[in-house]
């Protein structure tokens, strides 16, 4: 079986890229290289990075800040496998994905892309914390079928890429600086004829309660990813016009919340209380991405 190529983007990630890179080093036998692409960490993540150079094959290069997208496609460049790995600086690797996604890629060639799917493990306590790791997304995303069937996109937090595939398409857009280069990525490899599936293996992701900014960003993507892909991810959407209009009529929010409560009330591991404040929090969360778009709608460019 052909070894895999890893890239791993770091920034201030000294709180788990040890961990990280433990995980790699149990497949080893598998693994090519590691890429670590940085994007100017001050806490001491390449330091540990460098400690690992004895047990695997790793070179570090720079993003400059130039975002997601370029430091992406830095980082594929710079490897040499037939397959390569997208793997966040917080998502600890299940062996079985590897030896897995390989086997898939060289028996069916249509396929262009396979993701994990992400199991958050939160290092974190409080609300925000809870939220990101029980909340109506994350069930959705843990419930998506698997290959054979075909996903509509992929995350890149663990994803495993045909290298050719990368190479026909382009590679990651520069364009897509703050998120959505994993969708973007997705939607031009289907374009292209190629499959992208999950597999049914989960890795844990060690998130951090990051609500604001995060989904500030997210919003702004939204604009980015609707420019270029209008047909597959359209802001015109009746969702986002009731957001908008949530946003000037306050109370609306109510409407906004019953509807979460009720999709909240389908999901059986979390207790009544647990759905109310989940609901609620979906509706805030709505609303912080709504502003980010409409921020980046009115941004000169």
């Amino acid at each position: 079986m052909a070894a895999a190529s890893f890239v791993i983007l770091t920034r201030n990630s000294a709180r788990t890229i040890g961990l990280v890179l433990d995980a790699l080093r149990r497949v080893s036998d598998l693994l090519c290289e590691v890429v670590v692409v940085d994007g100017g960490s001050t806490d001491g993540t390449l330091n540990i990075v460098e400690s690992y150079s004895n047990s695997l094959s790793v070179k570090v290069i720079h993003d400059r800040g130039r975002g997601l997208g370029y430091a992406r496609d830095l980082g594929w460049r710079a490897t040499t496998a037939p397959y390569v790995v997208m793997l966040d600086s917080d998502v600890l690797l299940e062996p079985r994905f590897l030896s897995e996604g390989m086997r898939i890629m060289e028996t069916d060639l249509r396929v262009g892309a396979l993701g994990a799917k992400l199991r958050p493990v939160m290092m974190e306590g409080g609300w925000l914390a809870a939220f990101q790791a029980k909340n109506l997304a994350i069930h959705l995303h843990l419930a998506e079928p698997c290959y054979p069937v075909e996903a509509v996109a992929l995350h890149t937090a663990c994803t495993m890429f045909r290298r050719s595939a990368l190479e026909k398409i382009g590679g990651f857009d520069h364009y897509f600086r703050l998120a959505k280069e994993d969708s973007d990525v997705s939607f031009r490899l289907r374009k292209a004829g190629y499959r992208i599936a999950y597999l049914p293996i989960e890795v844990k992701h060690l998130e951090r309660a990051r609500f604001w900014e995060t989904n500030f960003r997210y919003g702004r993507s939204y604009v980015h990813i609707a420019r270029k892909h209008p047909d597959l991810s359209p802001l015109g959407t009746p969702k986002n016009i009731l957001l908008t209009a949530v946003l000037f009529q306050p109370p609306l929010q109510a409407v906004i919340y019953l509807h979460y409560l009720r999709r909240y009330m389908g999901l059986s591991h979390l207790t009544l209380g647990e759905r109310s404040i989940m609901a609620g929090m979906e509706v805030l969360r709505q609303s912080v991405r709504t502003v980010g778009m409409l921020c980046e709608l009115l941004r000169p460019h």
